[in-house]
């Protein structure tokens, strides 16, 4: 007889019983989906006003140029070589001073091309270098 009890005894056993691990899971993920928003918008901020100007509409009319995903340059939408690129911004500060620069570069191009081109800038003079992007999607939440 105490072969079956044992029998009877592991049959009892064969499997874990994870029924109060996963109720506790399931408990915490409530607890957590009901308390992070409540964490979010405890924090009383005023954001700033937009004034309705961006950095573009106040540089008035800037040089733009352009990388594309080819790495091929383009000053004012004139293709120049990227050697070329630095006497071509010397040329243009002796023409027309002090200009604003605004760099589109193809978001897939390596970083180094664009330090390039703002290195050049640099190097010509022109101080006033922007970078730019595209407006950032805000999304409202109520």
């Amino acid at each position: 007889m105490r072969r079956s009890n044992r029998k009877n005894h592991r049959k009892a056993f064969d499997g874990i019983d994870l029924t109060s691990l996963m109720d506790l899971t399931f408990m915490l993920l409530i607890v957590f989906v009901i308390t992070v928003p409540v964490i979010e918008y405890a924090t009383d901020v005023t954001p700033p006003e937009m004034d309705g100007k961006t950095k573009a509409e106040e540089m008035g009319n800037p040089v733009l140029i352009t990388l594309n995903e080819a790495g091929v340059v383009a000053l004012d939408s004139q293709s120049v070589a990227m050697h070329e690129l630095y006497d071509r911004l010397i040329l243009l500060r002796q023409q027309r001073g002090q200009v604003n620069i605004m760099i589109r570069a193809h978001g897939e191009r390596p970083y180094e091309d664009v330090v390039a081109i703002m290195r050049a800038a640099q190097k010509a003079g022109l101080t006033s270098v922007s970078l730019m992007t595209q407006a950032e999607k805000m999304e409202v939440r109520r």
